[in-house]
């Protein structure tokens, strides 16, 4: 069985590189959101479909755990 994607490939490969990109830039964890939009964790109220852990070594001193 095959599951198709209501995105195009694209978007979500875009989606993951920025999300990665903005949590290595700005030290936090960010979340993919159902739209594909990207927004830190600490902003987000609704389940992510996916979430980019920012590596500890590039974490903010206030977000280090």
């Amino acid at each position: 069985m095959t599951v198709r994607s209501p995105w195009q490939d694209d978007d979500v490969r875009i989606a993951l590189q920025v999300a990665t990109q903005l949590s290595e830039r700005w030290g936090e964890d960010m979340a993919i959101m159902p739209d594909l939009s990207v927004k830190p964790m600490e902003e987000v109220d609704t389940p992510p479909l996916e979430i980019v852990r920012c590596p500890a070594a590039l974490k903010k001193a206030a977000n280090r755990r």
